[in-house]
Parts: C-alpha cells; sequence; structure tokens
C-alpha cells in the first residue's frame, strides 16, 4: 500500500504544524531556537531516509527471493508431471510383459472375494449365537442397574456389529429375491426390538446422570458418552454416504448413462442398507432439558411451595449448578460446552416456572417479593458461579419488572386511600361531634390521633419497599404519598370551613368545643 492512498498531504501538513507549534511556541524562539530545531529535524531526515533505504532494499531483497523460489517449483513440477508419465509408460509396459496379466487379476479379485464371502458367512451362521449373547448382556445390565455393575460399552459393541452385519445382509446385491429378503427379515426380526430395549436402558442411564455422579460413578457416565460419540460418527458417516450417493445419481443422469459400474471386489463385504439416523446427541440434549425443567417445577411447587417460596429457587440453582460443575461437567468432552448447557437449561427452566407462577393476579407483597428475588438471583449467580447477567437469556419476568412496580404502586396507592379514606371518616366524625374533648399529648398541647395512623399505613408500605430495595418505586410511592397528605389536607379544611360557617350562622345547632378541636387539628397538622 502506497504512502498516498493512506496519509493525505493536508494531514502531513497540519501535523508539520502542530510540531512547530510545539517547538516554537513564543516569537523569540524564531530567533533563538530556529537553528537548533533545523539542525534536529535534518538529522531526523537522514535517520529516516536511511530507514526507508534500508527497507526498500529489504523488501526488493523478499521479491527477488520469492520470484527464484516460483521459477523454481515451475521446474519441479516440471519434473514430478515427467516422472509420472514415466510411471504410467512402465506400468502400461508391465501389464504387455505378463501373457496372462488378465488372468491373474480374475483369480486374485475372485480369491479375495472368497475370503470375504466365507467371513459373510461365518458371520451370518454365529449371528443368532451373538445376538441371544446381546440379549443376555442387555438383561444382566437391567438387573444390575442400581449397583451400576455393567459396561454400557461392550454391550453397544456387541449391538453395534449386529446392526452393521443385518444392514450389510439386507444390502448385499445378491439377494434379490422376495423368499430370500423374507428369509432375511424373519432372521432379524428380533433385532429392532433389541435396539429399542437397548436405547430405552440408555437413556434411562442418561436420565440417572445426577445419581451415578452422587455415587462417584462417573465411569458409567463416560461410557454413555463414548456410545454416544460412536453413534454421532456413524450418523455422520451414512450422512455423508448418502449425499455422495445422491450426487452420483444426479451426475449419472446428466450424462445420460443409467450403468452402474461396481467392483467386483464389493461382493464380498456387499453395499449396506441405508442406516438409520440416530442424533443420540440431541437426544440426550433434549432428555436434560425435560429432566431439568421438571426438577425445577417440582422443586418451586413443592419445596418451595410456589410463589411465597420463590426466593429459595436462587440458591437451589447455585447448589445445583455447583454440583453440575464439580461432579457431572468433568466426565463430558470439552465440545459440548456442557456447563454451559446446564446453566442455560437452568435458567430457562426458572424463567418458564416463574412466568408460569405469575399469570395471574399478584398482591402487592408478592409483586414486592418477586422484584426482589430477581436481583437476589442474578447477584447469587454473579458471585457465586461467575454468571455475567447478560448471559442469562431469556431476562427474568421478560423484563417485566418495570410493569409489575408500577402494578404494585397502584395496589399501594389504592390500599392507602382506602384505609386514609375509613381513617378521615372516623376523625370528621369525632371532630363534627365533638362529643368529648380532644386528646393532650404530652408537651400539654391538644392533638388528635389521626396522624398516629396515618403514618403507620404510609411507613408500613414504605418499609416494605426498602427492604425490596427497589429505590425508583419507593420515591414513586413517596411522592403519591404527598399527593395523599395534600388531598388529606384539602379535606380538613373543607372540613374545617364548613364548621366555622355553622359555628357562625347556626351556633345554637353546633357542639361545643370547636376552638379546642381546630386547636388540635391545627397542632397535629404541624406535626
Amino acid at each position: 500500500m502506497l504512502l498516498s492512498e493512506t496519509v493525505t498531504d493536508a494531514s502531513v501538513k497540519q501535523y508539520a504544524i502542530e510540531r512547530l507549534a510545539k517547538l516554537l511556541r513564543h516569537p523569540d524562539d524564531l530567533v533563538y531556537k530556529a537553528d537548533d530545531v533545523r539542525r534536529k529535524l535534518a538529522q531526523e531526515k537522514l535517520l529516516i531516509d536511511a530507514q526507508l533505504s534500508t527497507d526498500v532494499r529489504r523488501q526488493f531483497d523478499d521479491v527477488q527471493e520469492g520470484i527464484e523460489l516460483l521459477y523454481t517449483t515451475k521446474g519441479q513440477i516440471g519434473r514430478v508431471k515427467t516422472d509420472m508419465q514415466q510411471v504410467d509408460h512402465l506400468c502400461n509396459q508391465a501389464q504387455s510383459y505378463l501373457t496372462n496379466f488378465d488372468r491373474i487379476q480374475k483369480i486374485s479379485i475372485a480369491n479375495r472375494n472368497f475370503v470375504r464371502v466365507n467371513e459373510f458367512y461365518r458371520q451370518f451362521s454365529e449371528f443368532h449365537e451373538q445376538y441371544t449373547l446381546v440379549r443376555q448382556m442387555l438383561a444382566d445390565a437391567q438387573t444390575n442397574f442400581e449397583q451400576a455393575d455393567f459396561n454400557l460399552l461392550r454391550l453397544h459393541y456387541f449391538l453395534y456389529k449386529l446392526e452393521d452385519f443385518r444392514n450389510r445382509a439386507l444390502g448385499f446385491s445378491g439377494v434379490n429375491d422376495a423368499d430370500s429378503v423374507q428369509t432375511l427379515l424373519q432372521m432379524f426380526g428380533g433385532l429392532d426390538s433389541l435396539v429399542s430395549e437397548f436405547e430405552t436402558f440408555l437413556w434411562h442411564v442418561a436420565g440417572s446422570i445426577y445419581d451415578l455422579a452422587l455415587r462417584n460413578r462417573a465411569n458409567i457416565i463416560v461410557q454413555l458418552l463414548k456410545v454416544i460419540e460412536v453413534e454421532e460418527a456413524a450418523d455422520r458417516a451414512q450422512e455423508r454416504e448418502t449425499e455422495g450417493a445422491g450426487l452420483a445419481r444426479r451426475q449419472s443422469l446428466i450424462s445420460g448413462s443409467d450403468r452402474l459400474s461396481m467392483d467386483s471386489s464389493n461382493m464380498g463385504r456387499g453395499p449396506k442398507k441405508e442406516r438409520r439416523i440416530k442424533k443420540y446427541k440431541q437426544k440426550l440434549l433434549d432428555l436434560m432439558h425435560d429432566f431439568i425443567s421438571k426438577r425445577v417445577s417440582d422443586f418451586v411447587k413443592q419445596d418451595a411451595d410456589g410463589l411465597d417460596g420463590i426466593t429459595e429457587v436462587t440458591g437451589f440453582v447455585v447448589d445445583e449448578l455447583t454440583f453440575v460443575a464439580e461432579a457431572v461437567a468433568p466426565a463430558f468432552p470439552p465440545n459440548y460446552f456442557i456447563f454451559d448447557e446446564f446453566v442455560n437449561e437452568y435458567h430457562q427452566a426458572v424463567v418458564a416456572t416463574t412466568n408460569e407462577l405469575i399469570s395471574g393476579d399478584l398482591e402487592g407483597g408478592s409483586i414486592l417479593m418477586l422484584l426482589r428475588w430477581v436481583r437476589e438471583y442474578y447477584t447469587a449467580m454473579r458471585k457465586e458461579l461467575s454468571i455475567q447477567k447478560d448471559r442469562l437469556k431469556p431476562a427474568l419476568l421478560e423484563g417485566r419488572e418495570d410493569q409489575l412496580a408500577q402494578e404494585y404502586l397502584d395496589i399501594a396507592v389504592r390500599k392507602i386511600r382506602e384505609w386514609i379514606t375509613n381513617l378521615m371518616r372516623s376523625e370528621a366524625e369525632t371532630f363534627t361531634s365533638r362529643v368529648d374533648a380532644p386528646s393532650m399529648g404530652e408537651d400539654g398541647l391538644y392533638v388528635t390521633n389521626g396522624s398516629v395512623f396515618l403514618f403507620e399505613i404510609v411507613n408500613q408500605n414504605l418499609d416494605v419497599v426498602i427492604q425490596a430495595q427497589r429505590a425508583k418505586l419507593l420515591c414513586d410511592l413517596v411522592a403519591e404519598c404527598n399527593k395523599i397528605f395534600q388531598d388529606v389536607g384539602k379535606q380538613w379544611r373543607d372540613i374545617l370551613e364548613s364548621e366555622k360557617a355553622k359555628q357562625i350562622e347556626t351556633p345554637e345547632n353546633v357542639a361545643e368545643g370547636l376552638v379546642d378541636y381546630t386547636m388540635a387539628l391545627a397542632n397535629e397538622q404541624i406535626r
């Protein structure tokens, strides 16, 4: 890349101006420092020119070396081409030296095929014995499951060989009449049920991973994962084979030839029947999803007693993931990223269960408890397991925290207004009837008890919000309480104006003590 492509003239001039401005800060510097600056810049220019000259020389040397290597490589490729042509020529000549080369080749192929067919016949004869052995091994494993006294790898190895032989036998090109096919199907009929029983047992083992880890039987977990890896490799091989066969058929159609050429050396092994894709790894992950979802749901609904004990879920999840990290994850291959999978599954299960619990109407206390728990949950996951909040998707409460806070605010304000309305009704009746003299405070002044109950109502709600550690909600609630206080003050002013008018207009119909109660009300408002 050229210098002119990256650095513009304007930027160079600007840099030069800025540097001169730093070197020559005062007018006198033009007299006393100009020569020194000129010499310094000249020295720097010499150094830069020398460095550029060295770099350019080095670049030319590298280019020259590359060109020489290209010429050398071209010559070597030509020599290899000549040698390969000579080898091909010698091979063709060697065939002419052997008068019976075609016959020798056919005999070699026949001998190789005979050995393979003989091996195929031996396996065919021993199939029933091997089948009986595998079924007995599976029965023993099922019997000894509680003791974890079984070998999954050995069991799967023999069963895999039986499946492979069955696929080769059914795909053998020599078996094309209906009677032979029916005979083979009857012979292999019990293998599908045996495979199904093995898979049921395998997933039973997978569902007991926690129990195996608690009993320090990580070797069984490793065997389970080895079986899954073998089946995954077989799935990939089958997919490649199917894709290759499809490509070959398409090429055959394009070329217009329906002829299928097959080397006779395939006779002994035979083409295989297409293998069923099992997707064991995905089934394992799906099983883990169902297992963890049920485990979290059962804990929330039974041990934590639903929404009332939702705060206990944090400790449960932290303990579970700690156990997974220490006892389960080490048995899995690194490419599974299994701890991250468990974290995602547990979090999603918590989100799903929580959403189910909050689907109905919630009381104010439940809303505050949820909001406090969400904060505690994220804090615990960060401190105990070093899992940041942005890794936990989707968000708890699905981002409804502000909505729930507003719902709580509406509920709290409505309740406070109801309580204060009832309090004002009682206080207004006492003020207007004035049956007894107003109460006397500790300082010898008339007071009413309304403010005591008023602030008791308000403080109870504020204390709950403070415990929930919701600063914005606390500010909003205080603002709403201020509005309520203003409404209470207006109601008292209206009552006082009404009583004053009655005292002036019809004093004979008004209860005595208005002055005392007015002083009590004033003292109460001041307080």
